[in-house]
């Protein structure tokens, strides 16, 4: 019996294109989106043995996701089984996806053949990794880059204020050491963080969820 499959992604050409292929792997598509509006609805009505859901969608609604939509019907249907199916590699979402209940992430560059292993898988509720998903969290894992666990207090503190948009002289003044200091500072946080610019700085204080305020209870 074909497993049954709701996509739902912004692309109609390629939902088309993945709906046709997918009928040569006994995999039917019951049901399509092309945006998030009424999806869980939808979903329910259905009720299909796999939901493959991309990230990003064109919608009046900028600030949703499929992500947010996954996290909001596996709170009240932990059972859904959802493969994220998406062209962004990036780490954290990946990571978050899994973290919320997603069993697999599918980069759409990834043959067909890799979605149809995925799709086979979460049919049967187990967890699956792409090769490419595979490798990129096991190279996230080896270069954990939190700064709470990579740099020492007077590093963490210069991290921090930079962070939060302070010159090389405020955070000179605000630790009351010289600006050579810390710059020798920063270029050690810098090497161990693996980070150049002061974007980089407030990216990585926002992915690991810290701010000028661990500074007072560090203090």
């Amino acid at each position: 019996m074909p497993i049954r499959v709701f996509l739902a992604d912004d692309h109609r050409l390629l939902v088309e294109g993945f709906r046709h292929a997918l009928k040569d792997y006994d995999i039917d598509v019951v049901e399509v989106a092309y945006s998030l509006d009424g999806l869980i609805t939808r979903y329910l009505e259905v009720q299909p043995d796999v939901l493959v859901i991309d990230v990003r969608f064109d919608s009046k609604s900028v600030s949703e996701t499929g992500l947010d939509v996954c996290e909001e019907l596996l709170a009240t249907h932990p059972d859904a089984k959802i493969i994220v199916f998406s062209q962004f590699d990036d780490q954290y979402i990946i990571e978050k996806a899994y973290k919320i209940g997603v069993l697999a992430f599918v980069l759409k560059d990834e043959c067909t053949d890799v979605l149809d292993q995925a799709i086979r898988t979460v049919a049967e509720g187990r967890e699956f990794f792409s090769p490419q998903v595979a490798q990129l969290l096991a190279r996230s894992s080896v270069k954990d880059r939190n700064p709470s666990k990579l740099l020492d207090e007077k590093e963490l503190r210069a991290f921090l204020l930079t962070a939060d948009g302070a010159s090389l002289a405020d955070v000179a003044e605000s630790m009351d050491l010289s600006t050579k200091t810390v710059g020798h500072l920063l270029k050690s946080i810098k090497s161990k963080l693996e980070i150049e610019t002061p974007a980089d700085f407030t990216k990585l204080a926002i992915r690991f969820g810290l701010t000028t305020t661990e500074l007072k209870t560090k203090s």
